[in-house]
């Protein structure tokens, strides 16, 4: 039996959703931007969905953009916002997603001045250095809501009064967060959002601003000229369904993830005592652990339990065959070493406690097994 524990990377798409995708792409393939009945229907089909989704996360519904995904968003937001002030000064948390941090590495080689925060050990934002960082330059500062390895939670209400002192606002990557958590982002002014995190399908999410922004993709002004390009029809329809589904029984999914998570972490540190729980005693969303284990490398540790059919992931990237650390981990505090004997384990509303308990067992076994050759 494979037991999935990849949730934090993409998610099983939901029985409703599969069951629609052939009506969809049957009866609502017109262009939603043409103006014949056929089309307008489609239309209607989109608008609807946005305004359900505004209603949802109570945002108006001018702010809500679809587009690829968070990727996408991330970029749109980091490029297109700067060219809106005269201000050219970005703060970056260090643990984001690629998709900013990247972002973050091309503006500065375009001549914008790009200034990273810190964190403590836990992974919480240093606020005091953030104060210390703001200048008068300062146009934006970016920190994502939770971190996709360790599943620390940022407190961005604390931050976005700190930022408002300044008039700076605050984008954050919600990616890991959105909907799953129990979130309010009345003083973001940008947040990011990715449909297959939340068990629909690929190639589609969500850009939400409060404040303007400069298209990142010129073409026919569709998404009201923000975003242009036809419209993902059945990915758009998909996510609407997926932020429904989620709305209507987020209680019963949150106490599930976290009562799965936190029989996990007991029972792994049962097992194998020795392991430590990353940022254990901070506040951490529901689904996500990051267990880093003695001795034995995590891609060692991954391949294997692939082998025994538990699937879960490593913070290391890997380049040319060789591993490099998580820089997450490392902005924690922790040594490459540890940081490259961390895997992530993230759960899933479709997981069982009995996938636990296997899961745990498979664990152990295959690290005692490696463990055994790592002297």
């Amino acid at each position: 039996m494979g037991i999935y524990l990849d949730n934090a990377a993409t998610t099983p798409v939901f029985e409703e959703i599969i069951k629609e995708l052939p009506d969809w792409t049957k009866n609502l393939y017109a262009n939603p931007n043409s103006v014949h009945k056929f089309g307008q229907k489609v239309r209607n089909e989109i608008e609807k969905v946005r305004q359900d989704i505004a209603n949802i996360i109570n945002e108006p519904y001018e702010n809500i953009i679809f587009t690829s995904g968070a990727t996408e968003s991330n970029n749109a937001i980091l490029k297109g916002y700067l060219e809106t002030t005269d201000k050219d000064e970005i703060l970056v948390s260090p643990i984001e997603h690629k998709s900013v941090l990247n972002v973050a590495k091309y503006l500065a080689k375009k001549g914008k001045k790009v200034k990273f925060l810190k964190v403590d050990e836990n992974g919480n934002i240093d606020l005091d250095y953030l104060k210390k960082s703001i200048s008068k330059n300062t146009a934006l500062v970016c920190i994502m809501h939770v971190n996709n390895e360790t599943g620390v939670k940022q407190n961005l209400k604390e931050i976005s009064k700190i930022l408002k002192n300044y008039e700076i606002p605050l984008f954050s990557d919600t990616v890991q967060s959105f909907i799953k958590e129990e979130t309010n982002f009345e003083d973001v002014d940008f947040y990011s959002v990715s449909g297959h995190k939340i068990n629909s399908i690929k190639g589609i999410g969500l850009l939400i601003k409060k404040k303007e922004i400069s298209p990142l993709i010129h073409g026919g002004g569709q998404e009201d000229g923000y975003r242009s390009g036809t419209q993902n029809t059945l990915g758009i329809l998909a996510l609407g369904k997926a932020v429904e589904i989620w709305n209507k029984n987020k209680d019963e999914y949150r106490k599930k993830l976290k009562q799965l998570k936190n029989t996990f972490e007991n029972k792994i540190k049962e097992e194998i005592p020795d392991v430590k729980i990353v940022s254990e005693n901070t506040e951490r969303c529901s689904n996500i652990s990051c267990v880093i284990f003695p001795k034995v490398d995590a891609q060692s540790l991954v391949i294997a339990l692939g082998r025994q059919e538990v699937y879960v992931s490593s913070g290391s990237a890997c380049s040319s065959g060789t591993p490099t650390p998580s820089h997450v981990l490392l902005s924690y505090g922790y040594s490459e070493e540890e940081a490259l004997r961390a895997i992530r384990v993230s759960f899933g509303i479709f997981n069982c406690l009995e996938e636990v308990d296997e899961a745990v067992l498979r664990i152990k076994s295959v690290f005692e097994k490696l463990y055994k050759f790592s002297f």
